[in-house]
Parts: structure tokens; sequence; C-alpha cells
């Protein structure tokens, strides 16, 4: 296995079937650094205490968040255009609250969803690097979400926890997002790491019951 000087953990998670949080994933993954984790999916509760634990975010970083608002609207409507849905446009509404969200996320370090009406796909990556560019850090969350695709179901649609940040960005009723991004740290097993959280919110919300059939619609 290459070994290179940097680590990192990937999580993320979505908000569900009406704006209702059922499931956390939490997975970790390689992006060309060297995994030191085994992939969790589950609730976030499942973590025993003690071997996460939170510290206060650093003071509002350097993450270009123009960039990766940018970033994040257009590796959306990639995607969103092999499903044959139209384009996200961006929300600076959405992104306010996007961002709200992602600084208390940062803050706290309680990665849970917020109580917005709206849907909702969060993100977190924890590395010993210092920074990640605010488009690598946009595309990865994107891309970590429509990588369920590939367990998505068209012959009996509906929705999945382990599908459900793939449906919601591809979802063809949601119309706008806004992104947000933040950096916080978070210690595990004893070790120092540095946390970057990412939040998109859509409108309207997708994973409805019921409207999957019209609204995931297959490339």
């Amino acid at each position: 296995m290459l070994v290179t000087k940097d680590v990192i953990f990937t999580f993320f998670t979505q908000r569900c079937v009406d704006m209702t949080l059922v499931n956390t994933s939490l997975m970790s993954k390689m992006n060309q650094q060297q995994i030191i984790g085994v992939t969790l999916v589950g609730l976030a509760t499942s973590i025993p205490l003690g071997i996460l634990s939170s510290n206060l975010a650093q003071a509002q970083t350097a993450i270009d968040l123009a960039t990766l608002q940018s970033s994040a609207l257009s590796k959306h409507n990639t995607y969103r255009a092999t499903h044959h849905t139209p384009e996200l446009t961006k929300s600076d509404s959405l992104n306010s609250s996007a961002q709200d969200w992602a600084n208390q996320i940062a803050s706290s370090g309680d990665f849970a969803h917020s109580s917005t009406s709206n849907g909702e796909n969060i993100y977190a990556t924890y590395t010993t690097a210092s920074s990640i560019p605010g488009d690598t850090l946009a595309n990865n969350a994107v891309q970590s979400w429509y990588s369920e695709v590939s367990k998505y179901d068209y012959a009996n649609p509906g929705f999945s926890s382990g599908t459900g940040h793939f449906t919601q960005v591809v979802w063809k009723s949601s119309t706008e997002v806004g992104c947000g991004a933040a950096k916080g740290t978070k210690t595990m097993n004893g070790k120092l790491y540095n946390a970057f959280y990412v939040v998109c919110q859509y409108a309207p919300a997708g994973n409805v019951q019921g409207k999957f059939p019209d609204n995931v619609l297959k490339p």
C-alpha cells in the first residue's frame, strides 16, 4: 500500500424521506492517501464514546467558498444531465443557510442534520492535511453522494438509506441548491485531525415518498 504523509477519513449523510432523518452513513475511503480506518454503516450514535471527540472549530478558514459553491453546482449539474434532469440553479439564501449549518457542525463537532425543511446532504472529511482546495472539497463531496447510484433499483423505486444522497442529487423537482463549508478539528483515537465539512441544501426538497419514479430517472 502506498503511504503518503496525509491521512483522510470521509463521512457523509443525507436528509431523508419527508425531511425526516432516518440514518447516517459513515464511510472511510482512501483518496490518494493512506487509509487508516474501517467502513462503518449505521447511526452516528453507534460510534463508541471516546473514539471521536471534537474541539471548537478554528476561526473561519481560507476555504474558497465561491470556488466550492461554483464547483458543487457544476458537479451536481453534470450528474443531473446524465439522468435527463434539468440543471439546478444557485440560491444565495440556500448558500447562506448551508454555510450557517456548516459553521455550526464545525464548531460543535456534531455531524448531524439541521432542522431545515429543505433537502440536505452533509459530508465530512478528517485529514492531517492543513487545507483542501475548494473545488476538490466540493467535487469529493458531490461525487461521494452520487456514488450510491450503483445501488439504486430503478425497477423498485423508493427511498433507501443507502441511496438517499444520490436520489437527492438528481431529484428532478429540486430546482435550487446552495452549499457551504467550514473547517474544524476532530480527535480520533487520541490524534488530532483537521475536519472539513460540506453542507448542500436543496429546494424543493427531494426524497419524497411516492415521487421517486417521476424524479429519479434512468441515465
